[in-house]
This record gives structure tokens, sequence and C-alpha cells, in this order.
């Protein structure tokens, strides 16, 4: 049998075709948190620890549908052929379905235990009141999360990424518009402060998710409009996608939970510190969202030539992948090794919180090759089959190295604020390492009889 080739310049050109609009798609999403949390960088560090507090909660929401919408993905891309389409809708619609579901059940588990949930991170009144109040809200965001992450996988599947992208620009204007208006009480709004920045992230999440379904089954060109679901009444579908977006939802919740507990351990360094950190987190995913992209392309891609079995296919696409993340995220690396000030300005006016964020970023910034890599690697990995690797892949950087040397060097040995910042950096690195071990000693990059 002939083996096929591919003109490595061809297969690039497909690549960035498909992962430039997966990059701003990216970005537009996270420049939404980016601007509102500058925002609010603004007021006081009381409300900047209150709406951060909240983020770890939430954040493990997001994690959670963006797992289900990995699994949605790798499902869907394997049976994208025009003849398969059917199976696509039908994937799409159990999903959404189970996922709204799932996200009522979190809602009201979050909205009646909310306090108790809150009261780990801080004994402070003030910060406890407002961080209850800001959640309340925020949480109602869930079955939106989950219908975009449903809806982001169905057309990025299928190939086509620029749709996402342009819900991102809604999304993101909607958030930035109304945030400005409602944190702080402009053109005859109420001045909400935090709490406007949770309304204005619940409507503009809602707006997205309807424009969403609209584009996917609109009859003019929706993506589901010419075919009905494909398959039986059953959940066989649903069921491969949790099977492989579970593993990748706790990949990240573990991070999320870590995160939690590495809140606690900041905030012991006082409010200051921990709105430094919050706001510096942002400005590193803003940063690192091109990369970013390229990881998300790579589930889609590999799944696409797996699905296919084509070996050489599957092949180059690794290559090519794996190569443009590398660039991309030494790019990232030198901006915010060189200009975190810049980062943080934009973040905030308070000089003290800009100089501790300053010193996170320049140690997040030699880590930026590493953490990333570890994204493309690890979604070759998930759509070979092995997916339930990068999951315990994670589970080891977090549990066997972030949070028990964070815990040993604040409560223990007492040391000052960077070495938190390290015990992230080894994390990543660690990962990354164990990722490459994994990738080469599984072999994700061959399909064995093609």
């Amino acid at each position: 049998m002939t083996e096929k080739v591919y003109d490595p310049k061809l297969v690039r050109k497909q690549i960035f075709l498909l992962i430039i609009p997966v990059m701003l798609e990216n970005i537009f999403q996270m420049s939404a948190g980016f601007i509102s949390a500058a925002m609010v960088g603004r007021l006081s560090p009381m409300l900047i620890s209150a709406q951060g507090i909240c983020s770890r909660i939430t954040g493990i929401l997001w994690c959670l549908f963006k797992g289900i919408g990995v699994g949605a993905t790798v499902v869907i891309a394997k049976n994208r052929d025009e003849s398969n389409m059917g199976r696509c809708r039908k994937t799409f619609e159990q999903t959404c379905t189970t996922g709204l579901i799932l996200s009522g059940v979190l809602i009201v588990v979050l909205f009646y235990f909310s306090p108790g949930i809150l009261k780990f991170f801080t004994d402070s009144r003030d910060t406890l009141k407002i961080a209850s109040d800001y959640l309340k809200i925020a949480v109602l965001t869930a079955p939106f999360l989950l219908i975009m992450s449903a809806v982001t996988a169905a057309f990025q599947a299928c190939g086509n990424t620029k749709t996402p992208m342009y819900i991102a620009v809604v999304v993101n204007i909607i958030n930035v518009a109304l945030g400005y208006l409602l944190i702080y009480g402009k053109f005859g709004f109420p001045r909400l402060e935090v709490i406007g920045a949770a309304v204005a992230l619940l409507v503009s999440q809602a707006c997205g998710a309807f424009m969403g379904i609209y584009l996917l089954y609109n009859s003019r060109n929706g993506l589901f409009s010419t075919v009905s679901s494909d398959g039986e009444n059953d959940l066989s579908f649903v069921k491969q996608v949790y099977a492989i977006g579970i593993p990748a939802a706790f990949e990240n919740i573990f991070w999320q939970i870590s995160a939690i507990i590495m809140s606690k351990i900041i905030l012991s360094y006082g409010e200051l510190t921990f709105a430094a950190y919050q706001l510096g987190l942002q400005a590193e995913m803003m940063s690192e969202m091109p990369a970013v992209g390229v990881g998300i392309a790579s589930t889609s891609l590999t799944a696409y030539a797996i699905g296919k079995k084509d070996g050489p296919l599957l092949k180059i696409y690794s290559k090519q992948l794996i190569a443009t993340s590398a660039a991309i995220s030494m790019f990232s690396s030198l901006l915010i090794i060189i200009f975190p000030g810049i980062f943080m300005d934009i973040c905030t006016n308070n000089p003290d919180i800009k100089a501790i964020g300053i010193n996170y970023l320049i140690v997040m910034g030699f880590i930026q090759v590493p953490q990333n890599l570890s994204k493309v690697l690890n979604g070759t990995i998930r759509s070979a089959g092995h997916k339930n690797i990068p999951m315990i892949i994670s589970f080891i950087g977090i549990w066997a190295v972030r949070v028990p040397l964070a815990l040993l060097f604040t409560y223990v040995l007492k040391l000052d604020i960077m070495f938190i910042w390290f015990c992230m950096a080894i994390d990543q690195i660690v990962k990354f390492l164990l990722s490459l071990a994994i990738f080469k000693i599984k072999k994700a990059d061959v399909i064995a009889d093609y």
C-alpha cells in the first residue's frame, strides 16, 4: 500500500486557516474577562478579591462544560463526513439536553451552599457579603456556558472555526459595554461595582448561547438546518462525549480545586497580594490565548485524522501543531518577560498591586513554552484514545508538586510569595515532561494499521 504524502506547506496553511479564528475566538472570550477585571481593578482590593474568590468557584463550572465540549468535539470530528451529519446533530442535542440538566443541579447546589463554600477563603464579613451576592448571579451563567461550549464544539469539529469567533466578538462587546455602564454607573445606569460585572457576564453569556443556537438551526445556512438527528433514541453518542469529556473536565477541575487551595494560601499573604495574583493571572491568560488556540485545534484536527484512519495526516498534523505552538509560545513568553509592567498597567493603577503582579508575570513568562506544548501533546493523546492520561498527568503535577510545595513554603518554611510563583512554574514543567514522555511511549501520533 502506497503511503500518502502531504505537502507540509499546504498542511501548515490549512492549520493556520483553522487556528487563526480559534485563536481570535479565545482572545475575544478572554478579553471580556480581562477588561472586566481591569475595570474592577480600578475599585478597592476587597472588591477585586471578592470577584477573584468567586472566579475560583465558577471556574469549576467552566472547566466542567469545557471538558464536555472537548468530548463533543472529538465525537463530532470523527463523524463529520457529510453522510454522518445526522449523527453530529444527535451528538450535539444529547450533549445539550444532559448538560442542561446537570447545570440546573449545580445552580441549586451553589446557590444555597455558597455562604459555607465562600467561608473557606476568608473570614472578612464585607468580602463574604460581596462575594456571595456576586456568585448568586454568576452561577446563573451555567446553562449558557454549557450551550456555548457545545455550539463551539459543533462548529469547530466540522471545520468551521469562524462562527464561534463571531459569537465571541458579540459576547465580548456586550460584556465590556454593559460592564462599563453597570460597574461605574455611567449614562444613568446604577453604579453596581463588582455586582455590575456579574450582571454583564450573565447577559453576555445568555446572548452568546441564543446566538449560537440560531446559527446552528436557522433555515438559511444553519449547520444542522438540512439534516435530522440520526441514530437510535438512546444515549450512545452522549456516552462517548462524557467518556472523553469528563476526564478532560477533571484535568482542568484539578487545577481549579488547587486554585481554591492556592487562593487560600495566597490570601494568607494579604488581600493586596491576592488581588495582584488575580489580575496577573488575567494578564497571563490573555497573553497565552494564541497558543491555547493551537491546543484546542490539536484535538479537532488529530481526531479528524484518526477518524479517517489516515496515519500520514495524523503525523504531519502533530508535527506542525507542535512547531506552531512552540513558535507562538516563545513570542508570548518574551512579551511577558520584557513588558510585564505594561500588562499590569492595563489591569490596575494601584502601584503596590502592580509591583507584586509584575513578579508573578516574569516567573510565568519563563514557562509559557512547556505549558502550551503540554496542551497540544495532551490533545493528541486524548484523540488517540488515551482519554484518562491527560487527567492523570494533571493530577500528578498539581497534587504531587504544586500544592504540597506551596503548603510547605507557606506554613512550614514561611517563605516569600515569590516561592509560591515558583511552585506553579515547577508544576507546569513537570506536566510537560510527563506529557512528552507519554506521547513518545504511546506513539500518539501514529495509527498502527493505516
